[in-house]
Formats: structure tokens, sequence, C-alpha cells
């Protein structure tokens, strides 16, 4: 006679061999997978990200992030949307000049802590949707002071590009070695050979040249018709 067969319950805290996982990893979620790539951007630089180094830091397979992001470049835009959060939006001031250049300004100084940021937009393939109210705020102030569609969007995007192209020159990933390449071409120059350059040079040594603000406000004066040459905001037309 045999004997009935016994059935065994599996024991659910016993993990099944060969059996793959069918749900996430506890804790892991697309939020602290961004915030793991922030961290290794800003430690170790953009190139140091890839799908392999943020699952390293996570302590992880890099297969285990597939559940979660698609593939690099979603990751960047997830890092890109907590970036662009923060992005200003509501700003003091009276006028849509003072309005336009606080907030630029303030968007200006955030940016050059995340500076490795720009260097994903200029590449024109990835956008956050938490910039957009950003840009919205700037072109309404824009049309506010009564330029039309067209003028404001180039006025938007002059300013927006003197503000990357100021960042990205000024505020380098890597500072170069001192003296650097550049620096010393520059006091190599001749003065009777490039005249114009080394005067202005000397005065950049004399006063430096962090003259974002004074350049953004001569910008937003001729968009907006204020006296030429203006640097203080709050003459910025209505």
């Amino acid at each position: 006679m045999s004997r009935p067969s016994k059935t065994v319950t599996p024991d659910p805290a016993r993990p099944s061999r060969g059996v793959p996982r069918s749900q996430p990893r506890p804790g892991l979620t697309p939020e602290a997978i961004a915030r793991a790539g922030r961290d290794l951007i800003e430690r170790e630089g953009l190139d140091a990200l890839t799908m392999r180094a943020v699952a390293a830091e996570l302590g992880t397979a890099a297969t285990s992030l597939y559940r979660h992001v698609a593939d690099r470049d979603a990751l960047l835009v997830a890092i890109l949307e907590d970036i662009a959060a923060r992005l200003p939006v509501e700003v003091p001031g009276r006028t849509p000049g003072e309005r336009l250049f606080n907030r630029l300004l303030t968007a200006h100084d955030y940016m050059a802590a995340h500076v490795w940021v720009l260097h994903i937009l200029i590449r024109g393939d990835l956008v956050a949707r938490n910039a957009l109210p950003f840009s919205d705020a700037c072109l309404a102030d824009f049309l506010t002071a009564g330029l039309d569609p067209r003028r404001a969007s180039t006025a938007y995007r002059a300013c927006w590009h003197l503000t990357i192209g100021e960042l990205l020159d000024e505020h380098p990933l890597t500072p170069p070695r001192q003296p650097s390449q550049r620096e010393r071409t520059m006091e190599g120059a001749d003065p009777a050979e490039l005249p114009a350059l080394t005067r202005v040079r000397a005065l950049d040594r004399r006063d430096g040249h962090d003259d974002y603000a004074a350049s953004l406000a001569a910008l937003l004066s001729a968009f907006l018709g204020g006296p030429p040459g203006a640097t203080d905001p709050s003459g910025l037309a209505d």
C-alpha cells in the first residue's frame, strides 16, 4: 500500500533557487535612483554616470534599476527634474523688468552650483518639465512689458543664452591649473598688435570680471526700452 504524498508548504522567508524575482527590490524607487545618480555626478563628474555605477551606489545589480528607470537618458531626465523643480518662478518686483532681472539672476546663482546640468541641456535632446514654469514666467513678463510674442521669445532666448554662456565660461566643471594656458596666452598678447583686447584684459584683472548682473540689466534694458547702458533694474520699463 502506497503512502499518501506529503504536501510541503514553502517558507516565504526562504528564497527560491533559480526563480527570478517577480517584485522590485524593497526600498528601490525612481526617486532613490535619481538621488544616487545625482550624488555620483556631483562627486565624480557627468561621465561617471552609468547604470552599473548607480547600481553600485545603491548596493544592487544594474538589472534591478531597469524595473524603475528605462535607461541612462531616463535617469538623466529624472535628475534634471529634481534640479529644475527649484528654479525661481515667483520673485519680487514691481515691474516686469524687475521680476525678470531677479528671476534670471537667482537662476544664474542657483545653476552656478550645478553647472554640470548645462552640459546635458546643450545636447538639445533632453528637457525637464519642471523647468517650464520658469520659462513661462519669464515669457509672461516680457509679454506684460508690451513685447509681441515673437519679440518676447527672442528676448527670453537672448537672456537664457547669456546665462548659459556666462556659466559655462566663468564656472568650469573642473577649475584649470593656474596659470592656465588661456591665461598665459592672454598675458602674452602684444598691446601694439591687440590694443583693445589688452586694455580690456587689464581692466578685468584690476576690477574682476564677474559682470553677469550688469550684462543682464543692459540686455533687459535693450529689449524693454530702458535707458541705454542701464545697469539699475529699477529703471527698466513697465
